[in-house]
This record gives structure tokens, sequence and C-alpha cells, in this order.
């Protein structure tokens, strides 16, 4: 099963997995964060990254998802990726919660299998809606409190 790895800015990282917990009661295994403060030196960040990534490892390899890439964050995980010559690993950057919950369920595939399925999340996650109803779908015409009202959501 892949490691998960987030590696974000400030506290974003660790309310992802706030969300995770929300969305599923609990943070599955092989899933950690690691918050990235503006003044931490870059090789404490990099050794940590490189270390929870080891952690995560069950022999499949590790994903890293950043929020910014480019950033300290990313630059992080790039090096600490690169360091772990013994292990596959990729990197994913412009997370956002539909692509994490996504990379939860493609964590039996390779790594290689689960980029282009994180990044199509990532952009499917991304809906504007306006005048129609969410997901260009019909609305529905049950009553506000029906339960049968939200049946369209996925």
């Amino acid at each position: 099963m892949l490691g998960l790895v987030l590696v974000m800015h400030e506290t974003l990282a660790d309310a992802m997995l706030d969300c995770i917990r929300h969305i599923l009661g609990s943070v599955p295994e092989g899933l950690v964060a690691v918050n990235v403060p503006a003044a931490e030196d870059v090789e404490h960040t990099v050794a940590h990254v490189r270390e929870q990534a080891l952690k995560v490892n069950s022999g499949s390899g590790v994903v890293f998802l950043t929020d910014l890439f480019g950033a300290t964050p990313s630059n992080a995980a790039v090096r600490a990726g690169s360091e772990l010559t013994e292990v596959p690993t990729v990197l994913v950057s412009g997370v956002n919660l539909p692509m994490l919950v996504r990379a939860l369920g493609f964590r039996e595939l390779s790594v290689s299998q689960v980029v282009e399925r994180l990044v199509m999340g990532g952009r499917n996650g991304i809906v504007s809606t306006g005048a129609t109803a969410p997901q260009r779908q019909t609305f529905n015409p049950a009553e506000s409190d029906d339960s049968a009202r939200n049946q369209h959501q996925q």
C-alpha cells in the first residue's frame, strides 16, 4: 500500500488531516502530515519529510502531496524523495481535498499508476456552479426535508 505524506505550509497539512478525519471518522494508516513553518531550516524540513516517508513506506512507495509547486514544502519533498533511492516516490503538487480523498482510494496501485488518477481527481474536484444545478443536473423537486432530496450527491 502506498504511503502518503502531506507536506504543506504552516498548519495546512494538519487541516487536511482534520478534514479526512471528519469525512472518514479517522485518519487512515499510512497517511501523515508535515507542516512547514515559515522560519524552519530547510535541512530540518528535508530530514523530517524523509523520516515521515520512511515511516509510511510499506514497500510500495510514497506519494508526496504538496500545496504549491516550487515552494519550500514542495522543494523539500523533492529533495527527500531523491535521497530515498531505495523507495519509489512521486510528488503531486496543488493538492486539494478531492485529490486527497482519491489518493486514499488508489493506494493499492503502483506509484506510477496513481499519479494520473490524482491529477485528474484534483481537476475534477474543481466545480463551478451558478444558475444551474450542481454538476449540471436537474433540480430535485423533493421537499427540503425529504430524504430523497439529496440523492444526486456523490
